[in-house]
């Protein structure tokens, strides 16, 4: 029997001025990557937020999992990990202090934080920022620290608001690399100006405007 996807969108619909989307359809599994591709305004972040269970649909519905974001809520969000463009970090805190928490934010057990923090810790190459306060970090790192609160709780689902916005080229492909290994256990959904940052990773593609929305194959070609 083939697995539901991890991500499951039908027909959803929802408007606001100057925009509009209508009966939108996909799904995204394991192991695969969406990226949402437009310019500022053109539904992007909406989609990703209607996604996260922040807003609410005007028609259609979502599903993590197989539990409806809107009707079941908590059940569906515990799967989701999310990485805003603006990421809410702490600059008084160190990146540790930080991640410890929103450990305790994410309701992980007490005994069980020290193994997750190491955990993100270790696969995002933050050990020796460990105890720097996050206010002096680079961009970069500071993406770094943001994907490593996201994945704390090692969601199934990851959602990436313009993760590669500000980056230099060394860090875009340093931020490919943690994804592509990242996405061998989850579905992931992020949204990006330009497609070329992120291609090496990507299987689909939606490409959003203010008048419709196209979607791509992994070859980037028009269905």
């Amino acid at each position: 029997m083939q697995a539901l996807p991890l991500v499951s969108v039908k027909n959803l619909s929802y408007t606001r001025p100057q925009w509009a989307m209508r009966d939108l359809s996909f799904s995204v599994n394991r192991g695969e990557c969406m990226a949402f591709i437009g310019k500022n305004g053109s539904g992007k972040t909406t989609t990703l937020n209607l996604i996260a269970g922040l807003i609410k649909p005007h028609a259609g519905h979502i599903l993590i999992q197989g539990f409806n974001i809107h009707t079941l809520p908590i059940l569906a969000k515990q799967f989701i990990g999310f990485l805003p463009d603006q990421c809410p970090l702490y600059f008084e805190l160190t990146v540790r202090e930080y991640l410890s928490f929103i450990a305790k934010l994410r309701q992980i057990s007490k005994s069980d934080i020290p193994d997750h923090v190491e955990e993100v810790l270790e696969k995002l190459n933050l050990k020796r920022h460990q105890h720097y306060l996050i206010g002096i970090l680079s961009k970069g790192l500071k993406q770094r620290v943001g994907l490593a609160s996201a994945i704390l709780h090692r969601p199934s689902v990851l959602l990436l608001d313009e993760p590669t916005q500000g980056l230099d080229q060394s860090q875009i492909e340093d931020f490919q690399l943690l994804l592509s290994q990242y996405k061998k256990e989850a579905a992931i959904i992020l949204s990006t100006h330009y497609l070329n940052e992120v291609k090496s990773i990507c299987d689909h593609a939606l490409q959003f405007s203010t008048e419709e929305i196209k979607a791509y194959d992994f070859n980037h070609c028009a269905t």
